[in-house]
């Protein structure tokens, strides 16, 4: 981060740049990332994971899958304002995100992120050649 600030910062914000602009950069400690992939490999592998991400997984895709089916027209027509207000210089576009899908797609990411999770817990499955 730059000492000098932008001309765009109200002056509130630039009491925040200013603070954050003086800290010193400092590298990690060697073997920093090392000791914690240690610590998140070194669990014990649960099934428990893999249900619960499965469980917030598979309706919200089953989900997303019925909004696809039932309301693919309007999501590409939404799409299609989206795209030509980005490419157009004083366009104005309007479209309408159901909450149940913000809802879904929250749950999809959560899921993920469990599955993720126990999937490095797993232990590596190495392959004779």
């Amino acid at each position: 981060m730059s000492r000098f600030a932008p001309e765009d910062l109200e002056p509130a914000e630039r009491r925040t740049h200013e603070l954050l602009a003086n800290v010193p950069p400092r590298a990690l400690p060697l073997g920093f990332r090392d000791a914690v992939m240690r610590q998140v490999a070194g669990g014990v592998p649960s099934a428990w994971e893999w249900i619960i991400a499965a469980a917030l997984a598979l309706p919200s895709l089953g989900f997303l899958a019925h909004q696809l089916a039932n309301h693919g027209d309007e999501f590409a027509a939404a799409l299609n304002n989206v795209t030509a207000a980005a490419s157009a210089d004083t366009a104005e576009v309007f479209f309408f995100i159901d909450g149940a899908t913000v809802l879904a797609l929250a749950l999809l990411g959560i899921a993920s992120l469990i599955a993720a999770h126990a999937a490095t817990l797993a232990p590596s499955r190495k392959v004779a050649r």
